[in-house]
């Protein structure tokens, strides 16, 4: 365990942890040189089940018996054989499509439905909830949709809410994986998962201090004397790691009230840790709540997730995923600038489609509620250097209001310490919601809504 920093400071900081479950994640890391590009990728091909089918095969007595009738065919006039051959091939090659459209696509459709539905889990697992919720949105039983995307739920330990959710989720897309939330309020326990969300942030911090120009810079009247090189203390929020109670090593009395929003930050820099741990170009990250979120709230049906994957924007840090157009954009979009529009099908289904819309962050407005996003393994990357440099606040809050909406006001300002709580002095609004050439653009978010 780190040593914790004693403070007489009055300092601000904000969520919680899920049950052990049977669920296991692979969580090997790949050994990766320094110069390897490489991140995990997924195909479908992990999602498909590969049917075989026993082919009969004729016995002797048959064989003989059909070898003395093919023998006479052979007699016909060789003029006639070649006709009747030709014939034959133009006919299949006529019939191919109208076979096709009249059932064929149909019966694959059907074959893969049939592999790929499983059953609503029981409700001893998922709860009367969450059954209920299955029930009504699947009454002939869950589609296996398959993602070429990693899918990360947020579950907090010895909760029982977070345990049947994550398993709702899991039955409707079984690629999804599970990740431990963080709760304050229980450390000393379960302190190396907080200390694996911070991993990469103490390596920066302690990275930062090596610049003696970048420290020089911001040595002004909101400085932290007790920030160094050994500790995150003086990192808003984040520096509720190292300043517990030194006798007990519990989250610090002051911050106690904002423990819930303490946790969610904690857990959502873990979650993101995962990302970069296993190499991963871009994941789905969502709370155990998400499933249900993305029903009540967003205008994505669920099988459309599968085409969202598939084509997200090339500069796209953060896309959410659960919020209403409206929330954001207005009731016509009007607020958001448009980016791209794709065609969504149902795998199971083709007949069933939906035109979808890549939309920029607005320029104004903010909201609460991370439940469901998707995030590219670019955005953790800025994401960390970000926070190992200026810290945080409530995260949800915090990127819907501040990093999706704000650029930097020059390179000198973006390449400064200093604390988040004076961000005004350092970033400024974006003139509009879409990308920026300068690069001083401090997250690419967008919002997916119907075109």
């Amino acid at each position: 365990m780190r040593p914790i920093v004693s403070s007489s400071q009055t300092r601000v900081l904000g969520k919680p942890d899920g049950p052990a479950t049977t669920v296991v994640m692979n969580t090997t890391t790949p050994t990766k040189s320094k110069n390897d590009k490489s991140r995990r990728q997924v195909t479908f091909k992990d999602d498909v089940v590969d049917g075989y089918r026993n082919v009969g095969h004729m016995n002797s007595t048959s064989t003989t018996s059909s070898s003395s009738t093919l023998n006479q065919s052979f007699l016909l006039p060789k003029q006639f054989r070649t006709f009747y051959v030709v014939s034959l091939v133009l006919t299949a090659l006529i019939a191919m499509p109208f076979a096709y459209y009249a059932g064929f696509n149909s019966a694959i459709r059907t074959n893969l439905y049939n592999m790929g539905v499983a059953k609503i889990p029981d409700i001893e697992i998922i709860g009367d909830y969450y059954h209920d919720a299955l029930k009504g949105m699947f009454p002939d039983g869950i589609p296996q949709w398959p993602l070429d995307i990693n899918l990360i739920v947020i579950t907090r330990h010895q909760n029982k809410d977070d345990y049947r959710g994550f398993h709702a989720i899991k039955a409707v897309f079984p690629r999804a994986e599970q990740t431990w939330g963080i709760d304050p309020l229980t450390w000393p326990k379960h302190i190396d998962e907080a200390e694996h969300a911070v991993k990469a942030i103490r390596e920066l911090n302690a990275k930062n201090f090596k610049d003696l120009n970048k420290i020089t810079q911001s040595r002004d009247t909101f400085w932290d004397e007790r920030r160094s090189a050994d500790n995150l203390v003086g990192i808003p929020w984040i520096d509720a790691i190292d300043l517990r109670e030194p006798d007990s090593g519990a989250l610090a009395k002051e911050k106690v009230g904002l423990s819930h929003h303490i946790g969610c930050l904690f857990a959502h820099m873990k979650a993101w840790q995962q990302l970069k741990d296993l190499q991963m170009n871009k994941a789905w990250v969502m709370e155990a709540d998400g499933l249900m979120k993305m029903q009540e709230f967003s205008n994505i049906p669920l099988w459309a997730m599968t085409s969202v994957s598939q084509n997200l924007p090339e500069d796209a840090d953060f896309v959410l995923l659960h919020k209403g157009m409206d929330k954001f954009c207005g009731v016509d979009g009007s607020l958001c600038a448009m980016h791209s529009t794709f065609l969504a099908s149902n795998l199971f289904d083709p007949s069933d489609k939906k035109m979808l819309a890549f939309r920029h962050w607005p320029v104004e407005g903010t909201e609460a509620g991370l439940q469901t996003y998707i995030v590219s393994d670019r955005f953790v990357e800025k994401m960390q250097d970000f926070l190992a440099l200026h810290g945080s606040d409530m995260i949800d809050a915090y990127l819907y209001g501040n990093l999706c909406q704000m650029e930097y006001k020059n390179e000198q300002e973006r390449d400064k310490i200093w604390a988040m709580n004076y961000m005004s002095a350092h970033a400024q609004r974006q003139p509009t919601s879409s990308g920026n050439d300068r690069g001083l653009k401090i997250l690419n978010c967008y919002i997916v809504t119907p075109a």
